[in-house]
């Protein structure tokens, strides 16, 4: 099975750099939340998939400290870069395919596969669950699996609002607040229970959900242009206190949903 929607989605990061995503402070908050809870979980020699691994930021960091990682990337122009930056970096893999099919890859592989960009560009259920169902295939039994997932608050404040398109939005806004998944929309939101509920017919046990983000990328023009380094590394240490709160759940821009495979 692949992507019907490879060519909306690679046409969307072939103008998009993603390779500079977490340059700016408010933006690392994702990228450093989201290592702090893989290095936690993440033991000496474990292998480590990750799908849609773009142009390697975590794969290759996670390649540096020593593990066994397989990046699979769908979108050729950040699979050639990512290819690039991890020249000569030996226990490092990486192969274009996927989230629909990791035919490629045998299962109970995996101590821990990495799930962090394919749920944002899945436009219907069958697709969602198919995506999750080879990701728990190829982990292995009491392996960790993370998911990265936008919530609905997110897409209206970050796109609505700060860019002005609440009119334009209005078409695909539900009555319960829902966003309906639309593929030239590009992006796909969820709440957090309906996220959650898509796991209760795989073989996982939730562990937990992660504000990864917060409202960060809303602030991004104080903090990228105003914050101190000293205030920064504070709001940091707090965001990492308080980032499994449900109270800093439901607007944070991106969550990280975190369960095992059972044995």
């Amino acid at each position: 099975m692949i992507n019907k929607y490879k060519s909306i989605i690679e046409q969307k990061y072939n103008e998009y750099d993603e390779d500079a995503r977490f340059d700016r402070m408010s933006q690392r908050f994702e990228y450093l939340t989201t290592m702090k809870y893989i290095q936690s979980y993440a033991k000496k020699g474990c292998k480590i998939l990750e799908i849609g691994a773009a142009t390697g930021r975590y794969s290759i960091a996670l390649a540096k400290m020593g593990y066994n990682v397989t990046a699979v990337e769908l979108v050729d122009k950040n699979l050639q870069i990512l290819k690039e930056k991890s020249k000569g970096i030996e226990n490092l893999i990486s192969m274009q395919g996927d989230a629909l099919d990791l035919s490629l890859l045998k299962d109970n592989q995996f101590d821990i596969v990495l799930n962090l960009g394919p749920m944002y560009h899945l436009f219907n259920q069958k697709d969602k669950d198919r995506a999750i169902a080879e990701s728990v295939r190829v982990c292995k039994p009491n392996g960790v699996l993370m998911f990265a997932y936008l919530t609905h608050a997110s897409i209206i404040w970050a796109y609505g609002v700060r860019k002005g398109n609440l009119s334009d939005m209005e078409y695909c806004l539900k009555k319960d607040g829902r966003i309906k998944d639309v593929p030239e929309e590009i992006f796909c939101s969820f709440y957090i229970e309906d996220f959650a509920k898509q796991f209760e017919k795989t073989d996982t046990t939730f562990l937990k959900n992660i504000a990864t983000d917060g409202i960060a990328p809303m602030m991004r023009d104080y903090i990228d242009d105003k914050m101190s380094e000293e205030d920064y590394n504070m709001l940091l240490k707090w965001h990492f206190a308080t980032c499994e709160r449900i109270d800093q759940q439901g607007l944070s821009s991106h969550l990280l949903y975190i369960c095992k495979k059972n044995g």
